[in-house]
């Protein structure tokens, strides 16, 4: 081992490559955040989209039924 403190550039690069590795790691993890979000969310949206089409399919049947059209 050196006996000898580091430098002070070798002090600035170290610090830069710690920044560096702390910023990589940050903007990381809000990308897996987003991923998992966008998941979720397309799972939601699929989920109201069936029971919006649901929903429309029992009115349709209802007026099928009546004989009658709903105005909105």
């Amino acid at each position: 081992m050196d006996s000898q403190p580091p430098s002070p550039a070798g002090r600035v690069l170290r610090g830069l490559a710690l920044l560096v590795a702390v910023v990589v790691a940050f903007f990381a993890g809000v990308l897996v955040e987003r991923l998992r979000f966008d998941s979720q969310r397309t799972d939601m949206l699929r989920r109201y989209d069936q029971a919006l089409r649901q929903h429309q399919e029992r009115l349709m049947q209802s007026e099928r039924d009546s004989g009658k059209t709903v105005t909105r």
